[in-house]
């Protein structure tokens, strides 16, 4: 029999040795922010690589905070990194694990990286640990795959303990939203979620819910469909202002006035590692038929939708100066999936980029936080600007919004923005005779 006591002691002595599972924009974060509060933390990940890189004390993406706090953590020798599975989960007494679970196939969730680690498990002991999960997983997960090959060898609440903590994070504040951000706990039993919920209360200034493990699978979900199905409004409201000739802003503007109501930003699309990818896992069930949401699948279409739509309103932008992109130079501002973050996960500016090359011999990019290119010509930023018959803004990175419109349209060939993320003042653009466009406004 486990003894609970004696873990409860470990975690609020801060002298419970913690294992991260997974060193990603998730895991890396969240070991560091324990390491922060005392905790000595080590970390394991299949890609070595990223593992001489971090014991090497160099930040692998971008992150607020993220370099300097590694190798505090490093120095103080509170963070080591391990390449062995087997030694990193028997060294510690809780193990967090922060593996991806990407969409596969048929948008269909990749549970293959979770399904190695726990496998792994199943052939350990795991007395007297907290195991927690963190990835997120289409509902019926911890039930239909992670405790089956848990319980092979152990028992929960004889051996173990187990929970699932969806992460709440957004990466370029990662470390504030860790520690100010509610945190929900999923619960198998009783006593892993009193364990898990003191565990967090050492990180987390926010409130802490304890509820059944299949509610917190599907609320992490919910969460992101609800943002993504929002944004699928916003989106298909801009376009019908295109169509009514309004700018979007204004309509924006007003409609917020009431108080029910929240109209989002229209843009180029979503991306990044949550919003295109959340609404598929909740639609498929671990172990059950696919669930058919029109809502949900209409809203993912209308996203998905979006970077073909930009392209189109560059071609109708370009045709007004008799060109077309076969005979232009496209300058593109941005790789990202967000301002201020190095990710390019299923980030719109790929779909973009990639159409545009397909048509365009001359499509030129800078990001100052990411090298990707998508297949375009990667260039400096006055350079990608030179001589360009249309710009288009994709990630609205704070270099970007300090840009001098003046000096853009002198750079220019022929003065075209479309700008996707409303960075810039349409009528201080179209004053000095630049051509603006974005979603949601089509100009003068």
């Amino acid at each position: 029999m486990s003894n609970k006591s004696d873990l409860y002691s470990l975690i609020d002595t801060r002298e419970a040795k913690i294992g991260i599972i997974g060193l990603g924009q998730v895991g890396l974060p969240t070991a560091l922010s324990f390491c922060d509060m005392g905790f000595s933390i080590v970390g394991h990940d299949s890609n070595q690589n990223l593992l001489e890189t971090l014991s090497n004390g160099k930040s692998p993406f971008e992150e607020s905070g993220l370099s300097d706090l590694l190798q505090s953590c490093i120095f103080q020798k509170r963070f080591t990194v391990e390449n062995d599975f087997k030694k990193t989960v028997d060294t510690c007494d809780v193990v967090i694990v922060c593996v991806p679970t990407p969409l596969g196939d048929e948008v269909k969730p990749d549970l293959s990286a979770l399904e190695n680690v726990c496998n792994s498990f199943s052939e350990l002991s795991l007395d007297d640990k907290l195991i927690i999960i963190e990835s997120s997983i289409p509902p019926g997960t911890m039930e239909n795959l992670v405790l089956p090959y848990l319980q092979r060898k152990n028992k929960i609440g004889q051996n173990y303990w187990i929970a699932f903590v969806p992460e709440r994070l957004a990466p370029g504040q990662a470390f504030s939203e860790i520690r100010t951000t509610p945190r929900v706990i999923g619960y198998v039993d009783k006593e892993s979620a009193e364990l898990t919920k003191l565990l967090y209360k050492t990180l987390v200034t926010a409130e802490i819910f304890l509820t059944p493990v299949k509610v917190a699978e599907i609320s992490k979900l919910v969460e992101n469909t609800y943002r993504d199905v929002n944004v699928a409004l916003a989106n298909e409201v801009g376009m019908i202002c295109e169509r009514y000739g309004i700018d979007f802003l204004d309509l924006q503007k007003v409609c917020n006035s009431h108080p029910r109501v929240n109209l989002l930003n229209a843009g180029p699309g979503v991306g990044g590692p949550c919003l295109p990818k959340d609404p598929y896992l909740l639609l498929n069930p671990a172990g059950l038929e696919k669930i058919d949401s029109k809502i949900i699948l209409h809203a993912r279409k209308i996203n998905d939708s979006m970077p073909e739509h930009v392209v189109e309103i560059a071609k109708t932008a370009l045709h007004k100066f008799a060109k077309s992109l076969e005979n232009s130079k496209v300058a593109v501002l941005g790789v990202t999936y967000k301002a201020n973050v190095s990710d390019t996960r299923l980030t719109p500016s790929k779909p973009i980029i990639s159409q545009l090359v397909l048509h365009c011999p001359q499509v030129f990019v800078y990001d100052p936080k990411s090298e990707e290119s998508f297949g375009a010509k990667s260039s400096d930023l006055w350079e990608t600007i030179s001589g360009a018959d249309i710009l288009i803004l994709i990630t609205d990175h704070d270099e970007f919004k300090n840009l001098d419109l003046h000096k853009i349209k002198s750079k220019m060939n022929t003065p075209i923005i479309i700008d996707t993320r409303r960075i810039f003042d349409n009528k201080k653009a179209e004053d000095m005779g630049i051509s603006y466009y974005a979603v949601g406004y089509r100009g003068i």
